[in-house]
């Protein structure tokens, strides 16, 4: 594992990261913001950019980026494992609405 010059871990194990991320979610909670932005997120998900968002969402899931803005999204393939984004749902589901991210290993079932 790699660290750097200051002595601190990189990587999953960077404390100074690990502990902004905290500090900021807790400043987060603690503004009151979190039903509102829940609700944004829930509008935006039911709205127009719906089928924007779910092709966001499946392009991140496989560790893909957008094409580039402009593209035809009807010419990008759907190329989504059934079996993978139905674990991903259930996942999301099982963990909502808690901040950790859902993990899964694509194959080992």
């Amino acid at each position: 594992m790699a660290t750097n010059k200051a002595g601190g871990v990189q990587g999953e194990g960077d404390y100074v990261a690990a502990k902004k991320f905290d500090d900021e979610e807790r400043s987060f909670v603690k503004s009151g913001r979190v039903e509102q932005k829940a609700r944004e997120a829930a509008d935006a998900l039911d709205g127009p950019e719906a089928k924007e968002l779910e092709r966001a969402r499946k392009a991140s899931a496989q560790g893909k980026s957008l094409p580039k803005a402009g593209a035809d999204p009807a010419q990008t393939p759907d190329e989504s494992d059934p079996h993978t984004e139905r674990n991903l749902d259930l996942g999301l589901e099982e963990t909502f609405p808690a901040s950790d991210p859902v993990s899964i290993n694509p194959g080992a079932d």
